[in-house]
């Protein structure tokens, strides 16, 4: 392929929305109660195989395909490196990305998006990341800067707060520039410097949130 076709080839893969499904174990209640999977995976062809209790004999499970797909015993390191991962590297080298957890209550979104920080092998995504960009950082060269910010946000009941405010009481608007896109007025800002100080802000962050939350993490290379 061309130099000129391989940019353009790499450009669309950072312009793409990705999906990503993983099925969680059943809890030990719903084990206890009796209840049985009806979800499979299939890692191979990236599809999931969901098979109707009531279905006729014979009848074969629906089939979902998506871009990736993480079954019962994935492990958190593998849902990073493959979903997460690259949409890192891109906003290392100047785009945008966004990483999203999309479900129902109970489904394991805090898991895999936080996970247990306490311990390495159960650390979920955004975790992951923070030590992903300032290993980077140390590796670059010399004569790179970088300033890393970061913001924290919830959205519940269609009212935006910043979870870093100090007065959970201020509800911030969401606005529209043509210069910057859509942004949200007033959102605190916090330069890092490194992990632990990032994982303090989300501490402090979650002490405040109710439900749905997003991470935005801000990075500039001068």
């Amino acid at each position: 392929m061309a130099p000129e076709k391989d940019r353009e080839a790499a450009l669309r893969d950072r312009e793409n929305v990705r999906v990503v499904v993983r099925v969680r174990p059943l809890s030990d209640k719903e084990i206890q109660a009796g209840y049985k999977s009806l979800v499979a995976t299939d890692d191979r062809n990236c599809s999931i195989h969901v098979t109707n209790p009531s279905a006729a004999e014979g009848e074969p499970p629906k089939v979902f395909t998506f871009d990736s797909v993480f079954g019962e015993d994935s492990k958190q390191v593998d849902v990073y490196n493959l979903a997460a991962r690259p949409i890192v590297e891109n906003v290392l080298e100047g785009y945008n990305g966004t990483i999203f957890a999309y479900g129902q209550t109970g489904t394991g979104k805090t898991f895999t998006m936080e996970g247990v920080r306490s311990i390495p092998e159960k650390k979920g995504i955004i975790p992951n990341s923070f030590a992903h960009i300032f290993g980077h950082i140390a590796k670059a060269e010399e004569d790179k800067k970088f300033l890393v910010r970061v913001s924290y946000l919830e959205i519940y009941n269609e009212e935006v707060r910043d979870l870093l405010r100090q007065d959970q009481s201020v509800r911030l608007e969401v606005k529209e520039r043509p210069d910057v896109g859509v942004y949200v007025k007033d959102l605190l800002t916090h330069v890092v410097h490194n992990a632990d100080e990032m994982d303090k802000i989300m501490t402090l962050g979650n002490k405040n949130r109710m439900y749905l939350k997003m991470l935005h993490i801000q990075n500039i290379i001068c």
